[in-house]
């Protein structure tokens, strides 16, 4: 966010802010599986961001 606040981006700043506030914010992580450059699926994971866990 202090990144996005350099730019000037302080509508998208406060934005993340509010939902962070009113518990609205997911992190989450989607890769595309890998086969050969064509599709084949996708892997999805949830994390809690509270408990400062890496994806």
């Amino acid at each position: 966010m202090r990144v996005m606040a350099e730019r000037g981006e302080t509508e998208s700043v406060q934005a993340v802010k509010d939902a962070m506030k009113e518990g609205k914010l997911e992190y989450i992580v989607a890769k595309g599986d890998k086969n050969d450059g064509a599709h084949n699926g996708y892997q999805y994971r949830r994390f809690d961001i509270t408990k400062r866990t890496l994806p």
